[in-house]
């Protein structure tokens, strides 16, 4: 399992040294929305299937066929093979949904 996968963690990508792959570290944001100037920063938690399966009330599986389907956005990242996505591409994704009706 990745060293950042979990509910509530972010990864920042270190540059990869030659011949290896990026590498990731965590650190939890907890309910403090960062600001910069007043203007609310991007949150960079990422969020596998499961994450996405709770935010918008579903199955894991049901988000792995929206996937399969190209009903979700792209990953913003794939390590191990596993796909993640940002907290904020969630929910901007969300927003737009067919069938979104406010809420989430």
């Amino acid at each position: 399992m990745s060293p950042f996968h979990g509910r509530g963690v972010t990864a920042v990508a270190q540059p990869p040294s030659q011949g290896h792959s990026p590498s990731f570290t965590g650190h939890r944001l907890g309910d403090h929305q960062p600001t910069l100037g007043g203007a609310r920063v991007a949150d960079r938690e990422l969020w596998s299937y499961k994450e996405i399966a709770a935010h918008i009330s579903v199955q894991p599986d049901t988000v792995r066929s929206y996937r399969k389907h190209g009903l979700l956005p792209p990953p913003d990242l794939v390590e191990g093979g596993r796909p993640y996505w940002f907290a904020d591409t969630v929910r901007e994704w969300v927003t737009r949904r067919p069938g979104h009706r406010g809420g989430h």
